[in-house]
């Protein structure tokens, strides 16, 4: 069996996506990549085909792939994501346990060539009943770190929206990304694992494949500052997969110094009843456990229930 690992190229993607799809049936994971999901995801201005990809090709054909995603930050810490998958066929054969290696090892000269002294470290994460796939994280010498969830609720019985004084929650506004942006990178400060998010990033994630800003909303003050932001999204393709209507909760925050007072309760509320207007049936959202806003306890109480867990496995860089 000849195998070599090589840079993914831009006319593979096609080939790299229908991989990855094989992949995700297979898991059973209720998500289906698609080509343009993928494509805007590896046209990010810190991935690079050549130095960040590689392709696993056995006897010419293409069964495995990997890539990293450096995060260069200058608080907090820096990180180094991993992705990728092998097509189920091909696997046992240690072709995962290679491309994570070269994943490591590619990931790691991209958190030293910072040259920053702030923690560095190479995260990867998959739903937990994947067990191969944390057999191979612990092969690679990473360890378990964090655990996510993702909750889920039908639109029906929505709650009452909250009134909370001196505050108004308001339709995304075509023209505030900005302002948007900065607040959303104060509200996350404390959360783990989160550094600030480029305006390129941020472009991607308010216009990108499955954003839905007529669906969002944000939360304003007096003076109409922003003070609380919920940006939501909607995948279509997947209705068949799972067989619902999901609209996604894709990334809420309120400024630390204004919670306690309901604004995110009222930015879901909300949010609920875009959905509802928009013919969903059901709305997701992801949280890591030991939110430190105590934003699992809120999901909750909203009606929201655990569906699925995930785990994050971690690998310090010295």
């Amino acid at each position: 069996m000849a195998t070599e690992l090589r840079p993914i190229t831009l006319a593979e993607l096609p080939t790299v996506c229908a991989l990855h799809q094989r992949s995700q049936r297979h898991d059973g994971i209720p998500e289906l990549l698609q080509l343009e999901q993928l494509e805007e995801e590896l046209d990010d201005e810190h991935v690079v085909l050549a130095t960040d990809t590689r392709l696993a090709v056995v006897d010419g054909e293409p069964v495995g792939y990997v890539q990293t995603f450096h995060l260069p930050s200058d608080v907090r810490e820096e990180r180094c994501y991993v992705f990728g998958a092998v097509d189920p066929v091909h696997r046992g054969k240690g072709l995962g346990t290679a491309l994570m290696q070269w994943a490591l090892a590619r990931g790691a000269e991209q958190l030293r060539s910072s040259g920053r002294s702030l923690p560095r470290y190479l995260r990867a994460e998959a739903p937990d009943y994947i067990e191969s796939a944390h057999r191979l994280y612990a092969r690679v010498g990473m360890l378990p770190i964090r655990y996510g969830e993702e909750l889920l609720r039908p639109l029906t019985e929505l709650p009452p929206v909250p009134v909370i004084e001196g505050v108004r929650i308001v339709p995304w506004p075509a023209d505030r990304d900005e302002d948007i942006r900065i607040a959303k990178n104060l509200s996350f400060a404390d959360h783990w694992g989160s550094t600030p998010t480029s305006p390129h990033n941020w472009e991607n994630m308010v216009h990108g494949f499955g954003a839905r800003p007529d669906l969002s909303v944000v939360a304003v003050d007096a003076q109409g500052a922003i003070v609380g932001h919920c940006l939501n999204s909607r995948y279509e393709v997947e209705d068949e997969v799972i067989g619902r209507r999901d609209a996604w909760i894709a990334n809420l925050g309120t400024l630390r110094e204004c919670r306690g007072r309901g604004i995110a309760s009222a930015l879901i509320a909300h949010s609920l009843a875009a959905f509802v207007a928009a013919g969903c049936t059901h709305a997701s959202i992801g949280v890591d456990s030991a939110n430190p806003s105590g934003a699992a306890r809120l999901y909750r109480a909203l009606g929201f229930v655990p569906i699925q867990r995930s785990i994050t496995h971690q690998l310090v860089v010295d």
